[in-house]
Order: structure tokens, then sequence, then C-alpha cells
């Protein structure tokens, strides 16, 4: 059985070339299971129909894959949650709104995002109105055409916070250390994304491995037979 992971592609839109490339990836793909780690679109909640054509391209090579047998988890991100109708439905994709333990090949892996770990309380606020009754009133009352510009603005302002990550990425140290902490709890990986840092990481008990950033490096994580490798996708 072989399992491959992205996460991080912040796809922006139509004229976005990572989405053309990610499509390109998606078609070429040859796995049973493909997670998402979130944050594969830099806007998704809800069904929203500007989006749903802006992302049109992946979308339709996400079914691709469901008619070729693959199956498709999707972890939630800080970009994209609260998936919608055509994830749940028309792509019958098991959704993971929150970092949940599910079963590969027998063995326990911890699979999420990566963005609740060590929360600010800003943060974990903002995080609650997003996903609240409140925020999906103020969304049905905009067109999708305002709330897809209002996210896209916020987008650019997260990434202005955020990136680009410093040498010293302590993002990926607070997810190592709590990484550390499930693994010693008999878990048998841990899996995030987030901090767009690429690796395999074979601690004392167990592996924490991310699969990087599709946006900036193009690369997912492999698990087969096994072990997981990091893998730089080359189109040819």
């Amino acid at each position: 059985m072989k399992t491959v992971f992205i996460a991080d592609g912040h796809l922006k839109g139509s004229l976005d070339p990572n989405q053309k490339s990610l499509v390109r990836f998606l078609d070429s793909l040859r796995a049973d299971t493909l997670v998402v780690l979130g944050d594969l679109f830099d806007f998704w909640t809800g069904s929203n129909s500007v989006a749903a054509k802006e992302y049109r391209p992946v979308l339709e090579a996400f079914m691709r894959l469901k008619r070729r047998g693959v199956k498709i988890i999707y972890c939630e991100g800080n970009h994209d949650f609260s998936m919608g109708p055509f994830f749940k439905n028309d792509l019958a994709a098991s959704i993971l709104p929150e970092i949940s333990e599910i079963d590969i090949d027998g063995k326990r892996f911890l699979l999420g995002h990566g963005d609740t770990v060590a929360m600010t309380k800003g943060y974990r606020l903002w995080r609650w109105y997003l996903r609240s009754p409140f925020f999906k009133v103020t969304a049905a009352l905009a067109t999708p055409r305002g709330v897809w510009t209002i996210a896209t603005k916020l987008s650019k302002k997260s990434r202005r916070r955020g990136a680009p990550y410093p040498a010293k990425n302590h993002i990926e140290e607070r997810l190592r250390d709590f990484a550390r902490d499930k693994l010693s709890e008999g878990l048998d990986a841990v899996l995030f994304g987030h901090s767009h840092a690429a690796g395999v990481h074979r601690e004392a008990k167990g592996v924490y491995a991310n699969p990087g950033s599709w946006a900036a490096d193009h690369t997912c994580l492999v698990y087969e037979d096994g072990s997981f490798s990091v893998i730089e996708w080359k189109e040819g």
C-alpha cells in the first residue's frame, strides 16, 4: 500500500502556475491513498462559486483520482476549512477538521495541518470565529465574489506576517516537540504540514514527518513498505 501526503500548496486561483503543476502531479500519481495535510488552497471555506471556478482544474483532477480508485483524506488547515459539499459528497473524501488518529497499514498515525499546536489566544479566537455560525451568516449575506476578495486580502496579510519562515523555524520546532510527546504515548507516526519544512525525523519512539510546501518546493511525502521519504516532484 502506498500513501502520498501533500500540504501547503496555497493555490491562489486560476492564474497560479502552482495549480497547473499540481494538476499534472495528481494526474501522474500512482498511489492507494492521497492525504492533504491542509492549506492546499489559499482560500476555501464552505461552498463558494467563485472559488470553485478559480480552482476548477485541481477539483477536476481530484475527481479523476477518485475515478481511479484513490482514497482521499483531507485534513483542514487554517486557509481551507468547512470543506463543503464538493469534498464531502462529490469527492467522498474523508474530512478531518482537527488533528486525528487514523490507521494506515495497521499503524497508528496522527494527522493534522499543525496550526492548532501551541495556538496564541488571538489565533484561537480568530480560528473559532471563522468556523462559527456568525461567519457562515456573514458569508451567506455577502456575494461569492465579495467573500473571495476579502479572503484573498486576509491571506496576503497572513503571509506577510508569517513568511518567509526564518532559518530557525520555530513553528517546526513546536510541531516536532508536540510530535515527540505524542509518539511517547504509543503512536507510530505524527504527520503535519504548516511549517513548510520537509523532512522525515526518526525519533526515539516513532517518526515525525512533514511533506513541506508544495507552493515553494513541489515536495510530497511518500509512505510505502513501512518507510517514509520526501520526494521533490519534477515533470518528465
